[in-house]
């Protein structure tokens, strides 16, 4: 059964992590980030067991996630360029049940809108924020995601956590959120937004999804990439 359609207008109150960067200052001053984050009149139609695209974003890299918990990111001048998951969450023990489960990265560029939606109904059971080096990828041996970044454990309603990471790009720390920990939210409500540039990540532990996106793919915000799979649903605090 599908859920109500969410009409995407409004502005929910959000907590910046970070310090402001003068990038993100000029980037206000000159209007840049008033186009980063307009608001068209957005319809989400959500089913149960579905994950929709948080973002207007492109699959840079969708790939499963070995034993050793290394991620291979999109080369770049020819060079193969790896991180481990545990580079981005803060409890190894969860960080380890996700060994054999998937993991796909999204890329905003900068002429995408830059805010995000939950893209499946859950908890937010934690997160945690991280500054970065805020340095371009070609002087980084691991990876964009040892930037700035903020990491947020959802709890499905389907009984198993995601992993959802959003990453600021090179010289931008415009990392903003409308959740809180504890609370339920729906898929495609406001999640959080980017000032400037930004990647999104998202982590699955084994056998939970299907996805129906492949690398290179440009994606709409809400738009659905993957199914769930039949596993026994769980009931979340309201």
């Amino acid at each position: 059964m599908p859920t109500p359609p969410i009409f995407l207008r409004r502005r929910p109150e959000y907590t910046k992590s970070g310090r402001v960067t003068p990038v993100e200052k000029i980037a206000d001053l000159v209007g840049i980030n008033r186009i980063f984050l307009r608001r068209p009149n957005l319809i989400i139609n959500a089913s149960e067991a579905q994950l929709l695209s948080p973002a207007q974003s492109k699959v840079e890299t969708l790939t499963e996630i070995g034993p050793s918990l290394e991620l291979e990111e999109k080369a770049l001048f020819g060079r193969q360029r790896k991180f481990a998951l545990t580079d981005v969450l803060k409890d190894r023990e969860l960080a380890e049940s996700f060994a054999g489960g998937s993991y796909v990265k999204l890329y905003l560029a900068p002429w995408d809108l830059h805010f995000l939606v939950f893209p499946l109904d859950g908890m937010v059971a934690d997160y945690s924020y991280k500054p970065g080096l805020a340095v371009p990828l070609l002087l980084m041996k691991r990876g964009d995601v040892l930037n700035e970044r903020l990491s947020i454990t959802i709890e499905t309603e389907w009984g198993f956590p995601m992993v959802f990471v959003m990453i600021g790009s090179w010289m931008v720390n415009g990392i903003h959120h409308a959740f809180e920990p504890g609370r339920k939210y729906q898929s495609g409500e406001d999640l959080g937004y980017f000032k400037v540039g930004s990647s999104v990540v998202m982590a699955f532990p084994p056998d939970t999804i299907d996805w129906t996106c492949r690398s290179g793919e440009k994606l709409q915000i809400g738009k659905p990439i993957a199914k769930v799979k039949a596993v026994r649903p769980r009931n979340l605090p309201a």
